[in-house]
């Protein structure tokens, strides 16, 4: 009986969804980039008209540590800092 409710507690804990997510606004953009077409784009969906260099050199220092996100004007996501 113990073992059953190991894994029966377990299987919850794998289930239920990680209360630490990423809390952005919905009109909040998160940019991505894809090395192979060289394609720059926004998550969860659409394009930037236009990436300047300097977000470029943005995204590619914070892409491991929170990312570059877009609303009104550019920002690192993690720190809320701007970048233009």
């Amino acid at each position: 009986m113990n073992k059953f409710a190991i894994i029966a507690i377990a299987l919850c804990l794998l289930l239920v969804p990680g209360s630490h997510q990423d809390a952005l606004l919905d009109q909040v953009l998160k940019l991505d980039y894809n090395p192979t077409y060289d394609l720059w784009f926004f998550s969860p969906d659409g394009r930037p008209d236009v990436v300047s260099m300097k977000v470029q050199t943005a995204y590619e220092h914070a892409k491991n540590s929170g990312g570059v996100c877009y609303y009104k004007e550019w920002f690192y996501c993690k720190t809320g800092e701007f970048i233009e």
